[in-house]
């Protein structure tokens, strides 16, 4: 998916604050379902998928999935595809709990003729738009650092699975993470955090180090 590491999401919410022109910070979260990151690209002579960062190999099942789906998923793009270039649906492929698999949007960008893109929550009608039910109220006093951190912690609280016997998680399919994006759309960036816990644990030893340094 299209998501930031730590700094460059930093970086692009800081640059984004300055410009002053954001009229909301409250930030929405969905959980990220298990599996492969996907993407469905669109032109208006071809469709096309990938897998992670490369074309989707030819025995992928995503492929059937397209020829099942595409006269739906043209039908919703139709009209952004008069004006775009070329329009990616970024998501999940995942395991669907039935020994079957299918394709879970989260993501959209845009691409126009003139080559600017604009990446936005996935809001076409057809897979259903997706559900959070999760929200962090912050403010033109949080910085990117700061922001960073709030949904990292947000995220490690809602997929903490620490209490489980090693493995069950991945066994019962539970959510890896979450992606983080403005409620009000912006130039504010979206995020991914996957394994918050981990995250929050090796920042925990790196302090710790440094303190130990420091009194020494």
């Amino acid at each position: 998916m299209n998501c930031y590491n730590e700094y460059k999401f930093i970086r692009g919410y800081d640059a984004a604050a300055r410009t002053g022109k954001i009229s909301n910070y409250e930030y929405a979260g969905r959980l990220l379902l298990p599996g492969e990151d996907a993407s469905i690209i669109l032109k208006n002579s071809s469709m096309t998928a990938a897998i992670g960062a490369d074309t989707a190999p030819k025995e992928h099942p995503i492929h059937a999935f397209l020829a099942n789906h595409e006269d739906e998923i043209r039908y919703v793009t139709a009209h952004d595809l008069r004006s775009h270039q070329e329009i990616i649906i970024a998501g999940r492929w995942h395991p669907t709990g039935d020994d079957g698999e299918s394709f879970e949007p989260y993501l959209t960008r845009r691409i126009t003729y003139a080559g600017s893109a604009k990446t936005s929550k996935y809001d076409y009608d057809f897979f259903g738009f997706g559900g959070y039910g999760f929200t962090i109220e912050l403010n033109s006093r949080t910085d990117g650092q700061g922001s960073f951190a709030a949904m990292v912690a947000a995220t490690a609280h809602y997929t903490d699975y620490s209490h489980l016997r090693p493995g069950l998680a991945q066994s019962l399919g539970l959510p890896t993470g979450m992606l983080w994006f403005p409620v009000v759309p912006s130039e504010l960036p979206f995020l991914v955090v996957e394994h918050a816990m981990q995250i929050m644990q090796e920042r925990s030893t790196v302090t710790s180090a440094g303190h130990a340094g420091v009194s020494q």
